[in-house]
């Protein structure tokens, strides 16, 4: 499944953005572009429950502050994000209930305490709206000091046999 046409380079200078917690966990997101001039919405074409930021300088930088950004607790249970390449606001996609009183003050809005049904479960459909980049979460593995440290060994060792 490609994307239907591809997004202006200067906003989404990356189709695949990956990012890396700076928690102890140290886990490691893997967004794809999905689709342009739409946002991401559940089976049911129900948008999500957002975080937003706003003067976002592009998706990259969007996919870093939803990783980074938030509460500590936000980016394991985050389901993708929409970036608007014209209002430069960036919306990190949850399921509804998941932002209240407790963890929304990292954002510069939400839209937990509007009435409308939220999204639920993983991206699976689209809303047409200009502007707007649909990024889905495809991957999220733990990095962890241990795995870090495995890796540098191996490529070390793998130095040898060039």
């Amino acid at each position: 499944r490609h994307p239907s046409h591809s997004p202006p380079e200067k906003c989404v200078p990356d189709t695949r953005p990956q990012t890396k917690s700076k928690n102890a966990d140290k886990t490691r997101f893997r967004f794809n572009y999905e689709k342009g001039d739409v946002v991401c919405a559940d089976k049911n074409g129900v948008r999500y429950e957002v975080g937003e930021f706003d003067k976002v300088k592009d998706s990259d930088q969007c996919a870093e502050m939803c990783t980074n950004d938030t509460t500590t607790g936000l980016s394991n249970v985050i389901r993708g994000f929409n970036y608007n390449c014209n209002t430069r606001i960036c919306q990190c996609l949850y399921d509804e209930g998941t932002i209240g009183a407790n963890n929304a003050s990292k954002f510069d809005s939400t839209n937990y305490e509007t009435r409308n049904r939220k999204g639920i479960g993983p991206i699976k459909k689209f809303v047409r709206s200009t502007d707007d980049y649909c990024f889905k979460l495809v991957g999220a593995e733990l990095t962890g000091e241990g795995l870090e440290l495995f890796q540098k060994t191996h490529m070390y060792l793998q130095s040898f046999d060039a």
